[in-house]
């Protein structure tokens, strides 16, 4: 069963990175990790810690319950491709950033739009 959870994360992970550009080894750069770390992350072979997986919806623009498995809407999705010999490690950085800055700016909208309607 874990082994199975294992390898939807990590075929999650692995479209959501060639999607964005990145190659293994800029991401595991970026998280602190190898890249045979990252690849067997990616291939459903090791279990994937909560941290890593924060990092990785940050980097990735997506919601954390997703990469577990859930169905993302989307038009919540933030969703910027680079061609990866464009991007430097420290872009990974700003990547990031920005992903959650939208992702805040998001929520914060949509809790007005509840406080307007009630």
């Amino acid at each position: 069963m874990k082994e199975e959870v294992y390898k939807k994360i990590g075929k999650r992970l692995q479209e959501l990175r060639k999607q964005r550009g990145f190659t293994q080894e800029q991401v595991a750069k970026y998280l602190g990790i190898t890249q045979e770390q990252l690849s067997h992350y990616e291939n459903g072979k090791r279990e994937v810690s909560v941290d890593i997986l924060l990092q990785l919806a940050r980097l990735y623009g997506c919601d954390y319950n997703y990469l577990l498995g859930e169905e993302q809407n989307t038009d919540e999705q933030i969703t910027m491709n680079f061609r990866a010999d464009e991007i430097s490690d420290e872009d990974l950085e700003v990547i990031a950033f920005a992903n959650q800055f939208v992702a805040n700016l998001d929520m914060m909208y949509k809790k007005l739009e509840e406080i307007k309607n009630e």
